[in-house]
């Protein structure tokens, strides 16, 4: 029983990690957290659109959130986000680059 828990906090972290914007905010965070202002400066996306992404990241518990006046600052809940992210960033790279590869062979 304990496994099957286990497999879906791992796949609710990944349905996390499923969307453009909220790797770009991963990205944005890599170095530290940041307000949504900047984050929405950062990635050019609304903040509407930003703080719901935010939300999201944030109860899946990918990311922690601290107010200090009227400010809500983000950031990594754990340095292993970002390890993951950067492996799975490695790994679209060389997708992308085999991919690439056979384009010039069929031309």
């Amino acid at each position: 029983m304990k496994d099957k828990q286990l497999y879906t906090i791992h796949a609710d972290i990944c349905k996390t990690l499923t969307h453009p914007i909220r790797l770009e905010i991963l990205d944005e965070l890599r170095d530290g957290e940041k307000t949504v202002t900047q984050l929405v400066n950062a990635t050019g996306v609304a903040q509407s659109t930003v703080s719901r992404h935010l939300g999201m990241m944030r109860s899946s518990g990918v990311l922690i959130s601290r107010r200090d006046g009227l400010c809500i600052y983000y950031r990594l809940s754990s340095p292993r986000i970002i390890a993951a992210y950067d492996e799975m960033h490695k790994f679209a790279l060389e997708y992308l680059s085999s991919h690439s590869e056979l384009l010039v062979h069929i031309r």
